[in-house]
């Protein structure tokens, strides 16, 4: 792999979110975001849609050597959100137990897909898949969890003295 022709985490995660089941029963909307602190698609989309599927577009990174080559380990963060009516618990719980299915569901596709060779996702962590759920005034009405999943990819870093100037 090279830059150009990287992992793409928001397609792979879009398409996911469209072709779940459940996803599509809850009328979950794939979209972006910046980090759990720039939600912007999310709140733009909210009057819109009551349930989100948003991949962070922004991902934390190490380059790291393992046996005898470097891989660049991407870590993407995913959202899964589902409006729920204000002062109702019962009804935050129900949302927030369709975000817990999906995320078992999307879990089990990432380690089904894995095992797909012929893809870039044949150096998909999903041995260790970090997710944390959302306090209940995350957002004002609204409930889920993230889950954050690493991806390494190899890269070429072999000195090469024509992008040098001395």
């Amino acid at each position: 792999m090279d830059a150009n022709n990287l992992f793409d985490a928001i397609g792979y995660f879009k398409k996911l979110c469209l072709a779940n089941k459940l996803a599509v029963t809850h009328e979950f909307h794939p979209c972006t975001c910046s980090g759990i602190h720039s939600l912007q698609e999310v709140l733009q989309e909210f009057r819109y849609h009551s349930a989100f599927f948003a991949v962070d577009d922004t991902n934390d990174g190490v380059t790291e050597k393992r046996s005898g080559g470097y891989f660049k380990k991407r870590t993407f963060t995913v959202f899964l959100l589902k409006a729920y009516r204000i002062d109702d618990m019962d009804d935050r719980q129900k949302s927030l137990d369709v975000c817990r299915q999906l995320f078992r569901q999307v879990h089990s596709r990432l380690i089904r897909d894995k095992e797909n060779l012929d893809n870039e996702l044949v150096y998909l962590n999903t041995e260790n898949v970090f997710s944390r759920e959302l306090g209940q005034y995350f957002i004002n009405g609204c409930t889920g969890l993230y889950f954050m999943v690493d991806v390494s990819e190899p890269t070429n870093l072999c000195y090469n003295e024509q992008e040098w100037t001395e």
